[in-house]
């Protein structure tokens, strides 16, 4: 996997798409992962986390959720000192604020992925319970003159956020993982939930220690 630096990532991702809301029941796994090399623990003293939404409101309450996760560690949001979407895409001005808030860590949150999947489960004559003598009379199905289960179609909507933690020191990317939610809830329970997830991850990895 080819490392992007930070403030290049800052001044093309905003360009991605917009973050928007979200209804269901939330399921968020992690998939592909990559650490550096030499990365044996991450540890920083302060914290900038950035979602790379053009929308200023999807931005302010994305950020905010993952903030909530990060409790060891001293963290700010990046809307807290670049304000202006604009203004996050400019190069010059995201060095100085990195340097000048005394930021050693970056966490950028990018969507990459928001689709439907559809599945379909056929129809049978032949429900779970015909499946042995005892399950079919243990439901009104006995002696019934035929039983039919109706054929289904579900519709999952799947999305898919890439997490990237930076040192600012080095300039370098140093860990990297996606994490797919189905059928998520509302924009912050998307982001922290995608969060807690990544968090989880790190302790598992043992990068981190237990919040």
């Amino acid at each position: 996997m080819k490392t992007q630096t930070l403030l290049r990532l800052a001044t093309v991702a905003l360009a991605a798409f917009t973050l928007t809301s979200f209804t269901g029941c939330n399921s968020t796994a992690v998939k592909d992962t990559w650490t550096a090399p030499d990365l044996s623990t991450i540890r920083f003293t302060k914290i900038m986390v950035v979602v790379t939404s053009p929308d200023g409101a999807n931005r302010r309450a994305a950020e905010d959720a993952i903030k909530a996760q990060i409790t060891k560690t001293e963290c700010i949001t990046s809307y807290s000192l670049i304000d202006s979407e604009a203004d996050l895409k400019d190069h010059a001005k995201v060095s100085a604020v990195l340097k000048s808030a005394g930021v050693d860590g970056v966490i950028v949150i990018r969507p990459v992925s928001d689709k439907d999947e559809i599945s379909y489960t056929p129809g049978t004559p032949y429900p779970a319970p015909y499946l042995t003598f005892r399950g079919y009379y243990a439901r009104p199905y006995g002696l019934s003159s035929f039983y039919y289960e109706p054929a289904r179609t579900t519709v999952d909507r799947i999305v898919q956020l890439e997490t990237n933690i930076y040192e600012v020191a080095g300039d370098r990317l140093i860990w990297s993982a996606t994490t797919t939610s189905t059928n998520p809830g509302n924009l912050k329970q998307l982001a922290a939930d995608a969060a807690a997830a990544i968090r989880a991850e790190l302790v598992k990895r043992k990068l981190i220690p237990q919040p």
